[in-house]
């Protein structure tokens, strides 16, 4: 832990944790924060730090706030695929983790009341030999999760449903995030693509509602040809029909713009 935050790329400060009192409800605040194990994209470009605020008013978002959310414990993910939603909440899990340790953690702020734990639901995976299809695995953690989580706990749930039909997702999903939200009342970061959710609990004061941004750059570059010709070897590889190739390429000339893409990373305050 020394030698992490000795050498730690970027900001590193040291984690407040503050002790519960009679009134204290439990909160995070983690100000301009990265995660611990990213140091650089995909692309090459730095990590675009985050704000993350659970279960007390956020100072940024009080002038835009037309309604009181200040004490939100539910945080509401919605996003593009690949637009940083996991990697977010890898984030606060792992920070929420390293400073209860007593580590310095890579943000510009870290407060928060003592986590007793960290309930995750992340990533698809089944247990087949078991008799446990992906659903099932997924419905069996979150039972979990209902079952012993506290008001003291952080649950990060992403994309839960997503392992059934759409309405039978939704149906659960929503359920999942009442129950977080008006009986656990705990810490919760929980993302969706299904935006009906984000209708339903709009108004609700303890969910907050947070939406990750993509920021993209375009450079003029020579490849868009070579692109097409990329996309025709992979579709006569697997078969799919040359009818396909004309919106293909309308997709990639719309996506490229002048042929070149680099995706720079995400951004989100919460």
């Amino acid at each position: 832990m020394a030698q992490y935050s000795r050498c730690g790329d970027g900001i590193m400060c040291r984690p407040e944790v503050v002790a519960i009192e009679t009134n204290q409800e439990p909160f995070i605040e983690i100000r301009e924060a990265r995660h611990p194990c990213v140091v650089r994209t995909v692309g090459g470009g730095d990590f675009i730090p985050n704000d993350t605020v659970i279960g007390i008013a956020d100072e940024n978002d009080m002038e835009t706030d037309t309604e009181d959310h200040s004490s939100s414990k539910v945080v509401l993910v919605t996003g593009p695929n690949m637009g940083g939603k996991s990697t977010l909440m890898r984030q606060v899990g792992l920070i929420t983790i390293i400073a209860q340790m007593g580590c310095y953690v890579p943000a510009e702020k870290c407060r928060m009341t003592p986590v007793d734990r960290v309930f995750t639901r992340l990533g698809a995976s089944d247990r087949i030999m078991a008799g446990e299809s992906t659903f099932f695995v997924e419905l069996s953690e979150t039972a979990a999760i209902l079952q012993h989580a506290t008001k003291h706990s952080l649950v990060l749930m992403d994309e839960l449903g997503r392992g059934t039909a759409t309405y039978d997702g939704t149906a659960i999903a929503c359920s999942v995030v009442q129950e977080l939200s008006s009986n656990i009342a705990c810490r919760t970061l929980f993302s969706t693509h299904y935006h009906s959710l984000v209708e339903e609990f709009s108004h609700d004061p303890n969910i907050r509602l947070g939406h990750m941004i993509i920021r993209i750059a375009v450079k003029k570059s020579k490849e868009f040809e070579e692109s097409i010709e990329r996309l025709r070897m992979i579709r006569i590889k697997a078969g799919y029909p040359e009818s396909t190739m004309p919106k293909l390429e309308v997709m990639v000339y719309q996506k490229l713009q002048e042929d070149e893409l680099y995706f720079k990373g995400s951004q989100c305050h919460l």
